[in-house]
């Protein structure tokens, strides 16, 4: 159910790189390339880690 602060966006409102990550995940998901969970939540930590430490090195860089 949709409450009055809620809004659906038409797909010319969303980010075209999102659509296309998302349609790819779909793909996988129907030709059954999966993760298991832990397995999939392990890997977006490791994103998620590569990308605070390089946000942080480049703020570093950037204060050299």
């Amino acid at each position: 159910m949709l409450n009055d602060k809620m809004t659906i966006l038409d797909a010319s409102e969303v980010d075209p790189n999102l659509l296309r990550m998302l349609d790819r995940g779909l793909e996988d998901i129907e030709a059954e390339r999966v993760l298991p969970h832990r397995d999939a939540m392990n890997e977006v930590r490791r994103i998620r880690e590569e990308r605070r430490y390089a946000r942080e090195n480049s703020e570093v860089a950037a204060n050299a």
